[in-house]
């Protein structure tokens, strides 16, 4: 009877020493990790560092994108009212012997942009343009926008490959009836252009003066050029060129009411912060210019 009492007693003793040695290794284990995290202040929950690093790639992206969003990031900027020259081209021609005051030999034209282009320049697009002059927003000290009139088939097979060559933006002013045309470009070739980046704008259905027509008429001419070639290149057309530079005051109001925001002329000059936006300058270059005459004109030219 002792016996089974003693054997009792020892069992009771055995598991009250497991739990107090069981209490004793928890007690343990908290004060060491709390002691861990004393001597580690910066260390955090892991789901913290799950959502740090989630939050990480979109802030770089973020970053990326703000990046993307400056075109002239690593240019010295300027916001004055010095104006910028619009160059103004027609055909560029495969036969070297072929000159006159439109045709330029695809060798001369390679040789005014690469001109151009030694000499610092940055070629702008139309909204470019047209935030600089109406939208106080900053371009490149060097700017240049580079145009062809009429719209003629060579502008895809002669200058388009030089624009690329040079990593050049451009633009040309269509006239919209004469896409089925032989000699002009076709639907598919502005299309293309205007995918890679280069801007189609108007030049009129029909390239008629417009200062022979009536404010209806004229406002007509305006519309329907406008409409079909946003129709081909699924952008907005936002400039016109008059054709042979003729325009008077029903021109200008026809041109803002049938929605484009810039009018050009060939009236020589810079286009600045003070012109009319239905009466914009440009600069009509041909064959004679010389790698001289191209850098006078992107300097010195004055209204």
């Amino acid at each position: 009877m002792k016996r089974a009492k003693r054997n009792i007693k020892s069992k009771k003793n055995k598991r009250t020493i497991f739990i107090i040695l069981t209490k004793l290794i928890l007690c343990t284990a908290v004060i060491s990790t709390a002691f861990i995290i004393s001597i580690n202040p910066k260390a955090k929950p892991s789901s913290n560092v799950t959502f740090n690093q989630e939050n990480a790639p979109k802030e770089t992206s973020e970053k990326v994108a703000e990046k993307e969003a400056d075109p002239f990031e690593g240019s010295n900027v300027i916001n004055d009212n010095r104006g910028v020259p619009v160059l103004c081209y027609h055909s560029i021609n495969s036969d070297s012997l072929k000159k006159n005051s439109i045709s330029m030999p695809k060798e001369k034209f390679r040789e005014q942009l690469k001109t151009i282009k030694d000499s610092g320049y940055i070629t702008l697009t139309m909204a470019q343009l047209n935030d600089y002059l109406f939208k106080n927003k900053p371009i490149p000290e060097k700017s240049v926008v580079i145009t062809f009139d009429d719209g003629y088939s060579d502008n895809y097979t002669n200058a388009f490959p030089i624009l690329k060559e040079f990593n050049m933006k451009a633009t040309i002013f269509v006239i919209s009836s004469y896409l089925t045309r032989d000699s002009y470009l076709t639907s598919e070739e502005i299309k293309e252009m205007s995918d890679y980046g280069i801007d189609i704008e108007s030049h009129t259905v029909s390239h008629v003066k417009l200062s022979t027509l009536s404010y209806k008429d004229q406002l007509k001419e305006l519309k329907n050029s406008k409409e079909t070639i946003e129709n081909i290149t699924d952008k907005p057309v936002i400039s016109i060129a008059y054709p042979e530079g003729k325009f008077n005051k029903d021109t200008k109001k026809a041109t803002l009411e049938a929605g484009y925001s810039m009018g050009f002329t060939i009236d020589r000059g810079y286009a600045d912060r003070n012109d009319n936006p239905a009466q914009l300058n440009r600069i009509c270059v041909d064959y004679t210019y010389k790698p001289n005459n191209i850098i006078n004109v992107l300097k010195n030219l004055k209204k």
